[in-house]
């Protein structure tokens, strides 16, 4: 991830570079000319103003991958920011565009609430779940820290529940317009065997195709 102050940052979720990716990211920051960092702001601003208005012309459905909610609703304005113990957090949540998959569950990720948040890493992540007994056993493996910081996001938000449902809603909606213009994307099933011929026609074997994806 490079800023634009030419410094560079892990992107959440993602796997730690190498040492030899750090290396050739560092270089690549380095000696990055002036002219073209002047070009990426342009393309920022631009992309942010048509994907604002246009999302679905970036968005692709990948079977089992979770999308972040300010992804495929840009307009939204109700963030996820909140208190506790005199301490400020923020949320994101990503949702399964896929229509065709019932999971009903929110995958969230927890971070400090900092001005500076160049270098900013999440603090835990969790998945909501709408079936309250998958939550209460979800819960149980928290520890007192998590606890408490997802206590409160409830308090903060009494409706979270709603507000979850909704923007579920919100995104397989998504997904099925998704499924309607994109490519055919088949269901990915678990009968699917690790040496078979991946689902999506790569003419991979599944386990060096999307099993990486879902994994």
């Amino acid at each position: 991830m490079l800023n634009f102050d030419k410094t560079q940052g892990q992107l959440p979720n993602q796997k730690k570079y190498t040492k030899v990716q750090s290396e050739i990211i560092k270089g690549f920051v380095k000696n990055l000319p002036s002219e073209l960092l002047v070009l990426f702001k342009q393309r920022y601003t631009e992309a942010k103003a048509f994907g604002e208005k246009a999302p679905k012309s970036y968005l692709v459905l990948e079977p089992g991958r979770y999308v972040n909610y300010m992804e495929f609703f840009p307009q939204n304005s109700e963030n996820l920011n909140f208190s506790c113990e005199e301490e400020k957090y923020f949320a994101e949540d990503s949702y399964e565009l896929d229509s065709r998959v019932d999971n009903r569950d929110v995958k969230l990720v927890f971070y400090p609430f900092e001005l500076d948040d160049k270098n900013l890493k999440p603090i835990f992540t969790y998945t909501y779940y709408f079936d309250e007994n998958k939550r209460s056993e979800a819960d149980s493996k928290l520890g007192a820290k998590e606890t408490n910081i997802l206590l409160g996001l409830n308090q903060s938000f009494p409706n979270l529940f709603e507000v979850f449902k909704k923007r579920y809603k919100q995104g397989k909606s998504m997904g099925e317009d998704l499924l309607k213009t994109g490519p055919k994307i088949p269901v990915f099933e678990d009968k699917v065997k690790p040496n078979d011929s991946c689902p999506c026609g790569s003419g991979k074997k599944y386990k060096k195709c999307c099993a990486n994806k879902l994994n």
